[in-house]
């Protein structure tokens, strides 16, 4: 086609055809192609631009942080797109608030810094040193340059400058110290009763217009979970070895390569007595020491204590301090001649004179170890076992590559996977995001892939996962229910337990809150009123606000009351997190006294005001920098 265009696209009308093209395409297409100043921006900062590309790629960085940092923890659904990216966005937009004003400090940051913190990243480092290799990989994983990341680096040491120093001039006064202890170390005279909501459970009663309404006003309480049904492939080389083709000649070979795995070798614990020689020694010197070797032999053969002449006339210093002993020694650790001698002693018996290099040896051995004189037909079974185990786990790393990339290039389907390397597409029962699943299936990171958007939404394999020792799979979802609300009639039941437990906690509270009115009234006490009503009544004293025995929320509401003035008592109510409901009586309120503390609490209590401070300042200078600086947010995919 182009060459018919070319034949008979002739002359002037040709010519302003292709001028008229070429004009628009040089004012814009040749932008677009370049990439230039078409980058939606989600926001300006002081003139300086955040693209909708560095805030997905600063996302990602976010996402792939608490993944690694949460490990198996790690859920996709906490990470919701929507909500994160306004959170990553408000961080940038500070880092430019803060960088500008770093600037026009005149903050800097060194090269030595930014390569001493670099190095000092243990990512970056092998055996305990910084590895450049590794730093290179991970920067290009990462999929930004040498040079971006170094950027990154700077500027996140300068705006660590800028946040110490402002954290670091926080101070806290001894006024505002001492508040500080009074309000944490106060302590209130407690005590409270407990109106049991199950009492009042046999007094509701309920309609089936009564019970619509409920659901109704409380359909969230009956929402249905999002949940999935799992289509999978797993591997898993205990399952291959199966599929290992055995022959005698490579067990055989097998069991030669790996001997030691199936028989050990034979081991002698022995020791010995040196008398050394020295390599320049004359005929006169090497005599000298043969009698004396001679003389300590005859004296082991008649009976002499082994141990005892060896710490006396040893002259190995290893060895004599311990009698002579060598510990269990196998063959190839001695020079030949003393490994010959000993390794052809029975048990207790000791040898004749042995000449080595370092001198005149008398040898012992003490005990004998291994060795087993069985060869590969009595351990036919067991090598079998182990060369099907070997050849298995060679073969997983082949079969999860291929699994690998089979699920890539058939996205939409497990089948190519499955025929390939003949393994089973097994399916799971629902499962929600929560769903605690068995086997290979239970590792977290299998709910994370399944609930991705890769997988759920757009229907694809998952990639491989490694859920176990030499252990993977790849998922897809199979089949998909929307989280919902079951339909009024589903719910019946539930419906009229949970209706009767709401009214019996309101009956509850009505009836603590009569008792509250009373007792403001001046009528009987507290322990009096419980005692009439037969309610429990705790009496836990003073408490703090931390006090591991009372419930919290009663602490809450305790700690919350104001004061009551000398020999009142004030009353309040909360209702417990099991549904009944509390009567609080406070009758006494003791602050904390920053004389009682002792030195070490003291500095932990100054530790605890100043940081609180520091923090407070941080935020107050970083809103007060915000508030002054021009900042143009978009909107955001």
């Amino acid at each position: 086609m182009l060459q018919a265009i070319r034949e008979k696209a002739q002359g002037w009308i040709a010519w302003a055809i292709v001028i008229l093209i070429s004009v628009p395409f040089a004012l814009w297409g040749i932008q677009e192609y370049l990439g230039v100043g078409s980058e939606p921006e989600v926001a300006v900062v002081e003139g300086e631009k955040i693209t909708q590309r560095m805030l997905d790629q600063r996302t990602r960085d976010f996402r792939e942080n608490m993944r690694l940092s949460l490990g198996d923890a790690y859920r996709a659904d906490f990470f919701e797109d929507s909500t994160l990216k306004k959170q990553v966005l408000d961080g940038m937009v500070e880092q430019a608030v803060l960088a500008k004003n770093a600037a026009d400090w005149n903050l800097r940051t060194s090269d030595m810094q930014a390569r001493g913190f670099i190095s000092s990243i243990p990512a970056f480092q092998r055996d305990g040193r910084f590895d450049q290799l590794s730093y290179e990989t991970a920067v290009r994983n990462r999929g930004t340059s040498r040079a971006g990341f170094e950027q990154d680096v700077r500027q996140d040491l300068l705006l660590g400058q800028l946040r110490s120093g402002v954290r670091d001039s926080a101070f806290v006064t001894e006024t505002e110290l001492a508040t500080r202890v009074r309000l944490n170390n106060e302590k209130r005279k407690l005590i409270y009763a407990r109106v049991a909501a199950d009492k009042f459970l046999d007094q509701i009663e309920f309609s089936e217009d009564d019970l619509k309404s409920y659901y109704e006003a409380n359909l969230d309480r009956y929402r249905t979970p999002e949940r999935v049904k799992l289509s999978y492939v797993l591997l898993d080389a205990a399952t291959l070895a199966s599929l290992i083709d055995v022959n005698e000649e490579a067990l055989e070979q097998y069991f030669e390569d790996h001997r030691t795995e199936f028989v050990a070798p034979e081991e002698r614990a022995m020791r010995h007595i040196l008398i050394s020689v020295s390599p320049n020694a004359t005929e006169e010197e090497v005599q000298a020491a043969r009698n004396k070797a001679d003389d300590l032999l005859m004296q082991v053969r008649e009976g002499g204590d082994f141990a005892s002449l060896a710490k006396e006339n040893s002259d190995d210093p290893g060895s004599a301090g311990s009698g002579g002993d060598l510990g269990w020694v196998e063959r190839g650790l001695m020079v030949p001649p003393f490994e010959q001698a000993a390794f052809e002693l029975n048990k207790d018996e000791v040898s004749e004179l042995v000449r080595t290099d370092f001198g005149f040896h008398i040898i012992q051995v003490t005990d004998i170890r291994g060795g087993s004189d069985a060869g590969f037909a009595d351990l036919r079974e067991k090598v079998e076992s182990a060369f099907r185990k070997f050849e298995a786990e060679n073969l997983y790393f082949d079969y999860a590559e291929r699994l690998a990339n089979s699920a890539y290039e058939s996205p939409d389907s497990l089948t190519p996977a499955s025929e390939a390397l003949g393994l089973k597409v097994q399916t799971t029962d629902w499962i929600t995001r929560d769903a605690v699943l068995p086997g290979a299936l239970g590792s977290p990171r299998v709910v994370n892939a399944a609930f991705a958007d890769d997988v759920l939404v757009e229907g694809h394999n998952s990639e491989l996962i490694e859920v176990g020792q030499q252990q993977a799979l790849v998922v897809r979802v199979a089949e998909h229910e929307p989280a919902g609300v079951k339909p009024f009639a589903d719910n019946l039941d539930l419906l009229g337990k949970d209706y009767k437990v709401d009214k019996a906690s309101e009956a509850a509270a009505a009836a603590g809150a009569k008792a509250i009115a009373e007792l403001d009234a001046g009528g009987e006490s507290l322990e009096q009123l419980a005692s009439d009503k037969a309610w429990v009544l705790e009496q836990p004293g003073e408490v703090g606000r931390e006090q591991p025995t009372v419930p919290a929320e009663v602490l809450a509401k305790a700690f919350g009351l104001k004061p009551p003035e000398q020999g009142a008592t004030a009353y309040a109510g909360v209702v417990s997190a099991e549904g009944d409901y509390m009567v609080i009586a406070v009758s006494g309120v003791q602050g904390g006294e920053l004389a009682a503390l002792s030195d070490a609490e003291r500095q932990e209590a100054v530790q605890q005001a100043t940081n609180v401070a520091a923090s407070a300042q941080l935020r107050y200078f970083t809103r007060s920098l915000r508030d002054r600086a021009k900042i143009d947010l978009k909107p955001i995919e």
